[in-house]
């Protein structure tokens, strides 16, 4: 497949990481309204719904192309919850990254726990990492702790320092101007 306008390809992945990420954590929370359900790695594991052969591409306007992502789907983890009514997500990593995808873009996003047939490894976001496949890799967070299903604009890290908060690549919203 080409590269979307504005990309070049590399081998691999180039690690940006923000965040202290020490913290041990292999729990998902997912917060609907005042109620919270977690859910454990062995428990994400046996429902894993999802894998799918993705390009990431990074705002920086590298990608990575044909790597195999496996995981859980949004849309069961909010079947499973009983999600009625949402505008957006909220992500949150163990160490405290904060971003946002609007319901458009989430409902065929994933919680990641392989790629290419083992387990994340550290750098690449263990023990999940949130995949929004038609979204900027900065909505794809690594380390990720927590998913709260809300109709508030949550407070995204990128997203309040100028880039776009939909981030669509197939449209190049890199900026909010985008």
């Amino acid at each position: 497949m080409p590269l979307p306008k504005g990309q070049y390809l590399v081998k691999d992945f180039i690690d940006i990481t923000i965040e202290n990420n020490d913290k041990k954590f292999d729990n998902l929370v997912v917060i609907v309204k005042d109620k919270q359900k977690i859910f454990d790695y062995s428990e994400l594991i046996a429902l894993m719904d999802t894998k799918l052969s993705l390009d990431m591409h990074c705002v920086d306007g590298w990608s990575v192309q044909n790597n195999t992502f496996e995981g859980v789907s949004l849309k069961k983890i909010s079947e499973i919850v009983n999600v009625k009514d949402f505008e957006y997500i909220g992500l949150e990593s163990i160490g405290g990254y904060k971003s946002f995808v609007d319901k458009d873009y989430a409902l065929d996003s994933f919680v990641c726990l392989r790629l290419n047939g083992s387990a994340l490894s550290k750098s690449r976001g263990f023990p999940m990492r949130f995949i929004a496949p038609k979204l900027y890799a900065y909505k794809w967070v690594k380390h990720l702790y927590k998913i709260t299903f809300t109709n508030k604009k949550p407070y995204g890290y990128w997203e309040d320092r100028g880039y776009s908060a939909r981030a669509r690549v197939e449209f190049q919203e890199r900026f909010k101007e985008d």
